[in-house]
């Protein structure tokens, strides 16, 4: 049986998948050869401005689904 969640710890886990998800971005495109970099970042632009506000939407919902300790 799975436990259940306190409302800090969903907050917190809310948290840390925003912020795990967003290193991921960062390393996928730091690891780009830097004469490469500038140029697919302006290509990807509106997709990691998208995923950046969709994990930030599904943050914010599981945020406030959870009240504050």
């Amino acid at each position: 049986m799975e436990r259940v969640l306190t409302p800090g710890e969903t907050r917190a886990e809310a948290a840390a998948m925003l912020l795990g998800r967003l290193e991921d971005l960062v390393v996928a495109y730091a690891s780009l050869p830097a004469d490469e970099r500038l140029e697919v970042l302006s290509r990807d632009a509106d997709r990691i401005t998208g995923e950046v506000a969709r994990y930030l939407q599904a943050a914010r919902h599981q945020i406030t689904a959870s009240p504050r300790r």
